[in-house]
């Protein structure tokens, strides 16, 4: 029922370009989508690739970004990153890009999923809240949740599961859920409607 009410299509990041879907993610991180690629725009519009973010200085990367929140440390991630891509290229595992500077489960994953088309469980924010509301995981830290996830699911659903359980986060299952408005109430283990509540 979740999967066929959503677009078959699902994205919330530009994906046209690897390198630039990979800074705009780490830019996402305590901020929303829509902040994240202006701030991805206005700093390849000063520096249009990976091997001049990563020549850059910290402060100017920092000057641009500045919009996305949490610029300082963003910054120098982003400089760290761009500065081994251009020298060795994106690598293609969860494992090998967890070992660049900044990267994290859920920003690899996105690569993984949105670029290289591969398995992978994006356990964000929206993500983990929602389906730990829905049952499907026991944890709301994001790393325990993306491995109970790929416990309890085959490979070949976990992007799908992710951007849909993500999308359904954003529309109904918000912090403060639409359980009224939501047409998985009646199914949902934390619905107001499934434990009795009015």
């Amino acid at each position: 029922m979740l999967d066929s009410s959503y677009p078959e299509k699902i994205s919330f990041l530009k994906a046209d370009d690897g390198y630039r879907f990979l800074i705009t993610v780490m830019l996402s991180a305590s901020t929303t989508d829509r902040q994240a690629e202006a701030a991805a725009e206005k700093l390849f519009s000063v520096y249009p690739d990976a091997a001049a973010v990563g020549n850059a200085s910290a402060e100017d990367i920092e000057r641009l970004i500045h919009s996305a929140g949490l610029a300082r440390q963003k910054a120098v991630r982003i400089r760290e990153v761009s500065a081994a891509v251009a020298e060795r290229g994106i690598p293609g595992t969860l494992e090998e890009l967890t070992a660049l500077p900044g990267i994290g489960e859920k920003t690899a994953s996105c690569y993984l999923y949105n670029i290289l088309g591969l398995p992978a469980v994006i356990a964000d924010t929206h993500f983990v809240r929602t389906a730990l509301r829905l049952g499907f995981t026991d944890t709301a830290d994001r790393n325990k949740a993306a491995k109970e996830i790929k416990e309890r699911f085959s490979p070949d659903i976990w992007g799908r599961m992710s951007m849909a359980v993500n999308l359904h986060g954003r529309t109904f299952c918000r912090p403060k859920p639409l359980c009224s408005k939501c047409f998985l109430s009646t199914i949902c283990p934390s619905s107001e409607a499934v434990r009795g509540e009015s």
